[in-house]
């Protein structure tokens, strides 16, 4: 509703569905959920007497709890010339109940309570979830069940958000995902649902004849929102019994009214046999080179215990060495491959085999998928083996016995679309799991990709074309795929460049959690010295046989000049690429690195099971200390990077004019034209120089935290010094230089961006860096931000992205507010957001005490938090480690002063940085539709 969120979620959603009860039946609890031995927290499945499956997930250790409903209905199911009804209807519930008719009470109550809420409509599902402090829960739920109870409907706001759903649409005609899934959509069969627009427009959603836009949501609500087709899930930190009693109170008057999921017929399927194999042609905005092969194939839900999607997925999909994409890359054809598949329904699927070319991979597209059907053969002739497949198995054991917690909003959103999909017992491991061999299971799927079952889309700038869809006006073409193409392909043979992966090194042999060496309860520096420093810290909560191994390096002068910086971003993926073949196993083995470019240089991660870890770190040193930047490869990532930094100025407005402040505020900054033009002057020759002295001196921290014992992080730090730094001068590295806007000062700058929309950011600095100033601008962000959305967004219907916001720059606070529109002028969106900053201290001045010791409560409740993984853990201590604060308790130190703030000090804080003396910088963008007024 309010966020994209990716539909690839929906490959959470495999399996099959549960047996119901009868209606007059009592809640019936099922069988036992199976669960990681890992996992604390307990759990209770039970079918409601309105049939409602229900996940009760009790975790006395939570400080968030967290609910979803997932209901097993989406945009398949919208009535003839009524597309994007069920986007509409999701949006519609949030506009108020007859027990909570304030249109802002649900969501405001949440955010108050330091949680937040989102919903999305997926194709035959729609999920609505929030999370929230946990002592607030039942209330919360009370809200929530309303939504699937008594919705109003109201008639004033369905024109409001007709616009919105407008506003969504226009905020993404111009980008090429949507552009692509329209395009594809034309090779549908007609008769197939999937073949319509989804999202709604107000051509779609508007008043007709005999037709009242408002008569046609309700009827669809009480059609298709049925507590038979409905998944609930609720995290709390009661007990089974308690959160039982809520959920049974709440929920059950939720109407059973017998829906049934949407099932196509023989005829609606996403293809007519005689339609392939076919070939979608478009045309992007963006300099974009893409090649998908997709295959329908029969629905897998009833096979997930052996998980032929994933199986094969993961060979075909494979990046190693003798790989279908090692072949490719070494051709120069691509930059990217990857493989999965969904199941659409419970009748059909798609698996896609996806591709970056490369613009001399444009020209040899018949020969990629030769090479593609060549490796599915010699998949389908001898990669069905159970070693393989144990392989797999052992993997997926393993990971999820060491599985550790999700945050509990995302947790109970899978959950809930498990529930639809999988038996009680297994609505935790669903999707994960590999056990039951069944080796026909594999042939079949394998039998469907061929190249007489291929619907193959080719995206690239310079096709030809002969038809432009209705709703995203793309230009595309539909053809046939010639019989010459087809006889290529199916001919039977194998390049000898082809073979299946060896046995996986990378799994771990031992894994065992290490007994405790003094423990201490934030990391402890074992080094330390100017410009040098290694912090560690044992693991002792999460109880996982993993470690994280981090390092930040500050690295002077390293972009202080455009050509420096592109070269530095390049310089990352030619070492990537350089290490892929061989660390690709070990990513399969949850054994990971990532290298990120930085403002101020580098940060280097190693994570996973931590037995290899140190092979894998040597590795990727060697390759940072010395890659070998071949030349064709140089040139392939380097027009890779160019099409990227052109790309940027189709990015929507609202995130150009967010770059663009970014800019205006760190120096030195370099725009995407900026970086292009740079980027075209450099050789390889430039590239290798930049690299020998990237190292010449940085500072250096480095933390080591996880199953490790204290000798082993310094061994880890030893294989950094000797394979990265040798030679290196440790240096204190020059803060960054921040451009501090002075009081009573608003620095205004115009960014045009080819688009319709107008946008604006009004950014406002905060004086330090102090606790202080982090408390009040925090709290200003968290009190303000339901208010200025409900005000702009839902009662002005200015646009679909409308945000006010907490923001840091170099740990200078501040906050934010902005703005896309569709609707008015940038000089109309200023007006507008300025009123809204101006009256607000009404609203503070007014605001009863018990409301802002609510919001108090609710930020606090955020600040502090629980780490739920050790990842993010570990991204917590770095960053206090940036922040120079050794006690690692800089969010505790916000909280304290958060709480002992009143709503007096506040107002003053308001008043003066906000209104007297503020410090602002607005960024803006006129809109094409707009600026030529």
């Amino acid at each position: 509703m309010k966020k994209s969120i990716l539909l690839l979620l929906l490959s959470l959603f495999l399996g099959a569905c549960v047996n119901q009860p009868r209606f007059d039946s009592p809640a019936v609890a099922t069988a036992k959920v199976i669960k990681s031995k890992n996992d604390k927290r307990q759990y209770e499945y039970l079918i409601l007497p309105n049939r409602m499956r229900v996940l009760l997930v009790s975790d006395p250790e939570a400080d968030k709890a967290a609910a979803a409903m997932s209901i097993e209905v989406g945009s398949t199911s919208n009535p003839p010339g009524r597309q994007g009804l069920a986007h509409f209807l999701e949006h519609m519930l949030f506009m108020g109940t007859e027990k909570y008719p304030d249109v802002d009470e649900y969501s405001s109550f949440i955010k108050r309570n330091g949680g937040s809420d989102n919903a999305f409509t997926a194709d035959n599902q729609t999920i609505y979830f929030f999370d929230i402090k946990a002592g607030k829960l039942e209330p919360a739920l009370d809200r929530f069940a309303q939504f699937f109870i008594s919705p109003l409907f109201d008639a004033k706001y369905v024109k409001r958000e007709a616009n919105a759903v407008n506003s969504e649409y226009q905020l993404k005609l111009k980008e090429d995902s949507r552009r692509i899934d329209a395009a594809e959509k034309q090779s549908y069969n007609p008769a197939s649902p999937y073949a319509q627009f989804f999202v709604g427009n107000l051509d779609t959603l508007a008043d007709r004849p005999g037709s009242k836009v408002r008569d046609d949501l309700i009827a669809f609500y009480q059609k298709h929102y049925s507590a038979n087709i409905m998944g609930l899930t609720v995290v709390g930190k009661e007990s089974l019994p308690v959160l039982r009693a809520w959920v049974e109170e709440k929920f059950a008057a939720v109407p059973d009214r017998n829906a049934k999921p949407y099932r196509p017929g023989k005829d609606e399927l996403l293809y007519r046999p005689s339609q392939l194999p076919l070939e979608v042609a478009l045309t992007p905005l963006k300099k974009l080179h893409k090649l998908t092969l997709a295959f329908p194939i029969p629905s897998q839900r009833k096979n997930y215990r052996t998980g032929p999607i994933n199986y094969v997925a993961n060979f075909i999909g494979d990046e190693g060495q003798g790989s279908l994409y090692d072949l490719l890359k070494k051709k120069g054809w691509i930059t990217s491959l990857s493989a999965g598949g969904q199941n659409l329904d419970d009748v059909q699927g798609l698996f896609n085999v996806s591709m970056d070319l490369t613009e001399t991979g444009v020209k040899h597209v018949p020969e990629i998928a030769e090479y593609m059907f060549e490796y599915i053969d010699l998949l389908s002739a001898k990669g069905i083996e159970q070693w393989r497949y144990n392989e797999l198995k052992k993997k997926s054991v393993l990971d999820f016995r060491f599985e550790e917690k999700a945050p509990a909003s995302s947790y109970a959103m899978s959950l809930s679309g498990k529930l639809l999909r999988y038996p009680a017992e297994d609505v935790l491991r669903g999707g994960k799991i590999y056990d039951v061999w069944k080796p026909e299971l594999l042939s079949d799927l394998l039998s469907r990709l061929q190249p007489d079952n291929l619907a193959m889309t080719l995206v690239d700038p310079d096709v030809k074309t002969d038809r432009v869809e209705k709703f995203y006006k793309v230009p595309y073409r539909i053809s046939r795929i010639g019989s010459r193409d087809l006889k290529l392909w199916q001919e039977e043979k194998v390049d000898a460049a082809l073979v299946l992966p060896k046995p996986n090194p990378f799994i771990p042999d031992h894994v065992a959690i290490k007994p405790l060496v003094n423990p201490t309860p934030v990391p402890v520096a074992l080094e330390k010295e100017p410009g040098d420093s290694l912090w560690y810290q044992q693991d002792e909560q999460f109880d996982v046989p993993r470690a994280v191994f981090m390092l930040n390096l500050k690295l002077p002068g390293h972009r202080n000049t455009a050509k420096k910086a592109v070269s530095l971003f390049l310089l990352v993926d030619l070492v990537k690429d350089q290490l892929n073949a061989w660390s690709y196993p070990a990513q399969l083995a949850c054994l990971s690195y990532s290298i990120s470019p930085t403002r101020e240089g580098l940060t280097l991660l190693i994570y996973g099971y931590d037995e290899k870890q140190p092979v894998l770190l040597e590795k990727v040193l060697a390759a940072l200390r010395h890659p070998t930047l071949p030349g064709d490869r140089f040139q392939v990532y380097k027009d890779k990077r160019k099409r990227s930094l052109a790309n940027k100025a189709l990015d929507r407005p609202y995130r150009q004019i967010l770059d663009e402040r970014t800019r205006r505020l760190i120096s030195p900054a370099w725009s995407p034209k900026q970086k292009l033009a740079a980027l075209e002057s450099l050789s390889r020759d430039d590239l290798q120089d930049y690299a020998t002295h990237l190292f010449d001196e940085a500072e250096v921290q480095v933390l080591s935290y996880g199953n490790l014992r204290p000798k082993e992080a310094e061994a880890m730090n030893a294989l950094l010094q000797r394979k990265l730094l040798s030679g290196t001068r440790l240096v204190e590295a020059p803060a960054l230089q921040l451009t501090i806007v002075p009081r009573r000062k608003t620095l205004t700058y115009r960014y045009d961006v080819d688009h319709p929309d107008s946008a604006m950011v009004i950014s406002f600095q905060g004086n330090d860096k102090s606790i202080a100033e982090q408390a009040r601008w925090r709290l200003l962000g968290h009190v303000m931000a339901s208010p200025f959305f409900s005000a702009l967004r839902t009662e002005q219907q200015l646009g679909y992205v409308v945000a006010a916001a907490f923001s840091e720059t170099d740990h200078l606070p501040g906050m934010l507010f902005l703005v896309q529109s569709s609707a008015v002028s940038a000089g109309e969106l200023q007006k507008r957001m300025e009123a809204f900053i101006r009256d607000y201290v009404a609203e503070l001045e007014s605001m009863d005490e018990k409301e802002f010791a609510a919001h108090k409560a609710g930020l606090v409740a955020k600040l502090l938090k629980k780490d739920d993984m050790m990842l993010s853990r570990a991204v917590r201590y770095m960053d206090n480690l940036d922040r120079k604060r050794y006690s690692f308790d800089f969010r505790k130190q916000v909280a304290d002063e958060v709480s002992g703030l009143s709503r007096a000090e506040l107002l003053a804080f308001y008043r003066q940085n906000l209104l007297q003396q503020p410090r602002r910088l607005v960024v803006y963008s006129p809109g094409t539709r707009f600026s030529a007024k």
